[in-house]
């Protein structure tokens, strides 16, 4: 007790430097990839807008912010009519690009394989892909108001990804927006939108939106989860370690909101809710026919063998990424190691591959012979 008292200046001095290093190992990390780890911040505020029939949508003009993921962090922006591309300025002929994130591309820009289509067939593309759970149906209605206000494109091509595409349908709209961040829609399934604020405006102060059970311990976990990337990478690491070491621990940690499981939109998978989800690829190819434009399906690096029998039957044009990745992916990585998207070997592929299909298929008029 006495060595404390001598000590106390001391000992205080040490506490502080250390919290002190803390702090700005903590605040440097903000300005690396690693800001990946605050989830909440992969996106840029306000990069996405809520859409009462979408669930969200990207924000017109948004000027460049940044995209962090568990491998890289690259700009991100959108143009005139919320795509992320450079603006449009009614150039024809013009390809249209729908999908999802391996459509946006988890690359720089000037790497995505909608740039490098563009690139090598020298034709303009309109790079509409949505991140951020979009499926087939909410890239249909993001077309079909697009061309309603643009000249109708010479081809439209879709990417599909069997793994979302299918579960985002069945659980539309699976994302909407609140307070400028991407958040898991829960107005519905006899949730009003009143009560869904209710719960969104919870979660921004306890990061939960069930009954609180230790309001101290969970503001507190919530700021940290929301602020510290320091936080956040130990919190990843403990979680996925701990209940294998200390299984009892782990499950009175996340009784008490320490680690609290995340909220998932449980999958529907049904045949009923197959058979919508492609009636919305039918409903992409009824669009391509009412503007006179040729259709083409860009199949994802997944088993897609159901849904190539379905496209065959609708007459709907594909090319099957699926052994073309197997193949090409025995000498170098496709995909990103930890995130799962294409890299940017990998859209380099899909780039090419595309268009060498294009060019055989003279689906434009304009591809380079």
């Amino acid at each position: 007790m006495n060595w404390i008292k001598k000590h106390t200046v001391n000992i205080f001095l040490i506490i502080g430097s250390v919290v002190a290093t803390i702090v700005f190992i903590d605040i440097a990390l903000h300005f690396t990839h690693y800001k990946y780890a605050i989830r909440r911040d992969n996106y840029p505020r306000y990069y996405f807008v809520k859409d009462d029939e979408l669930g969200l949508d990207i924000s017109l003009n948004f000027a460049t912010g940044t995209h962090y993921f568990d491998d890289a962090a690259f700009p991100v922006w959108s143009n005139n009519i919320g795509c992320f591309d450079r603006d449009y300025t009614g150039e024809t002929p013009y390809i249209y690009m729908a999908g999802d994130s391996l459509t946006w591309s988890f690359v720089p820009f000037e790497d995505s394989w909608g740039k490098k289509i563009e690139e090598l067939l020298e034709t303009r593309t309109v790079k509409c892909g949505v991140t951020g759970g979009y499926g087939t149906k909410q890239e249909y209605i993001k077309a079909s108001r697009l061309f309603s206000k643009l000249p109708a494109p010479e081809l439209i091509i879709v990417g599909y990804t069997k793994i979302n595409d299918f579960d985002d349908d069945a659980n539309f709209p699976i994302n909407t927006v609140h307070n400028g961040y991407l958040v898991k829609n829960l107005a519905k399934g006899g949730v009003t939108e009143a009560e869904a604020e209710e719960k969104y405006i919870r979660f921004d102060k306890y990061c939960t939106i069930d009954a609180l059970t230790h309001p101290i311990i969970q503001r507190t976990r919530c700021f940290l989860g929301n602020y510290s990337v320091l936080y956040n990478l130990i919190k990843g690491d403990i979680r996925s370690k701990l209940p294998l070491v200390f299984p009892r621990l782990a499950r009175k940690l996340e009784s008490m909101g320490v680690f609290a499981p995340q909220q998932v939109t449980p999958d529907v998978k049904s045949n009923t809710e197959y058979e919508k989800h492609l009636q919305n690829i039918v409903a992409f190819k009824n669009l391509a026919q009412s503007e006179g434009s040729k259709l083409l399906f860009v199949l994802g690096h997944f088993d897609n063998e159901k849904l190539k029998s379905f496209l065959e039957g609708e007459g709907i044009a594909y090319i099957d990424l699926r052994l073309i990745f197997e193949e090409h992916s025995k000498t170098e990585p496709l995909i990103w190691p930890k995130d799962g998207h294409w890299n940017i070997a990998g859209n380099e592929l899909v780039g090419r591959v595309v268009s060498d299909y294009i060019i055989e298929h003279n689906l434009i008029q304009t591809a380079k012979e």
